[in-house]
Protein backbone atom coordinates (compact mmCIF):
# COMPACT_ATOMS: atom_id res chain seq x y z
CA UNK A 1 0.00 0.00 0.00
CA UNK A 2 1.40 3.38 -1.26
CA UNK A 3 0.53 6.80 1.16
CA UNK A 4 0.59 9.90 -0.64
CA UNK A 5 2.15 12.44 1.49
CA UNK A 6 1.50 16.07 1.71
CA UNK A 7 4.13 18.81 2.15
CA UNK A 8 2.21 21.38 4.77
CA UNK A 9 6.14 23.13 6.08
CA UNK A 10 5.38 26.52 4.02
CA UNK A 11 1.93 27.02 4.17
CA UNK A 12 0.49 29.41 7.06
CA UNK A 13 -1.81 28.77 9.29
CA UNK A 14 -4.83 27.77 9.15
CA UNK A 15 -3.73 26.59 5.81
CA UNK A 16 -2.20 23.28 7.26
CA UNK A 17 -4.94 22.37 9.15
CA UNK A 18 -7.86 22.35 6.45
CA UNK A 19 -5.39 20.96 3.95
CA UNK A 20 -4.97 17.84 6.21
CA UNK A 21 -8.63 17.87 7.05
CA UNK A 22 -9.61 17.87 3.63
CA UNK A 23 -7.08 14.58 2.42
CA UNK A 24 -8.07 12.82 5.11
CA UNK A 25 -11.99 13.58 4.44
CA UNK A 26 -11.45 12.45 0.60
CA UNK A 27 -10.28 8.79 2.33
CA UNK A 28 -11.80 5.59 1.74
CA UNK A 29 -12.35 3.24 4.42
CA UNK A 30 -8.79 1.93 5.10
CA UNK A 31 -6.35 4.26 3.20
CA UNK A 32 -3.78 6.63 4.70
CA UNK A 33 -2.37 10.06 3.83
CA UNK A 34 0.71 11.10 5.38
CA UNK A 35 1.55 14.95 6.21
CA UNK A 36 4.68 16.58 7.10
CA UNK A 37 3.99 19.79 9.39
CA UNK A 38 6.63 22.26 11.11
CA UNK A 39 5.98 21.12 14.17
CA UNK A 40 3.43 18.59 16.12
CA UNK A 41 0.22 19.55 15.13
CA UNK A 42 -1.82 18.82 18.07
CA UNK A 43 -4.86 20.94 17.59
CA UNK A 44 -4.75 18.74 14.05
CA UNK A 45 -4.14 15.03 16.05
CA UNK A 46 -7.07 16.32 18.37
CA UNK A 47 -9.45 17.52 15.77
CA UNK A 48 -8.89 13.93 13.48
CA UNK A 49 -9.38 11.83 16.86
CA UNK A 50 -13.01 13.50 17.15
CA UNK A 51 -13.36 12.64 13.69
CA UNK A 52 -12.74 9.00 14.41
CA UNK A 53 -9.35 8.96 12.47
CA UNK A 54 -6.38 7.28 13.57
CA UNK A 55 -3.07 9.52 13.56
CA UNK A 56 0.20 8.54 14.30
CA UNK A 57 2.98 11.50 14.56
CA UNK A 58 6.06 10.07 14.14
CA UNK A 59 9.91 11.17 15.95
CA UNK A 60 10.46 14.78 14.97
CA UNK A 61 13.20 15.14 12.37
CA UNK A 62 16.29 16.91 12.72
CA UNK A 63 14.77 20.27 11.36
CA UNK A 64 11.68 19.82 14.12
CA UNK A 65 9.05 18.56 11.30
CA UNK A 66 6.57 16.05 12.03
CA UNK A 67 5.27 13.25 9.61
CA UNK A 68 2.36 11.96 10.91
CA UNK A 69 0.28 9.13 9.02
CA UNK A 70 -3.63 9.71 8.75
CA UNK A 71 -5.58 6.57 8.67
CA UNK A 72 -9.21 6.49 8.03
CA UNK A 73 -10.61 2.91 9.71
CA UNK A 74 -12.22 0.31 7.84
CA UNK A 75 -16.17 -0.16 8.22
CA UNK A 76 -16.08 -3.15 10.16
CA UNK A 77 -13.56 -1.17 12.56
CA UNK A 78 -15.85 1.93 13.56
CA UNK A 79 -18.97 -0.59 13.48
CA UNK A 80 -16.86 -2.86 16.33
Amino acid sequence: MTTDELDLRHLEAPEPMLRALAAADRLAPGETVAIVAPRLPRPLLMELAQFGYDAEPEAPRSDGSVRVVIRRPDDAETAA
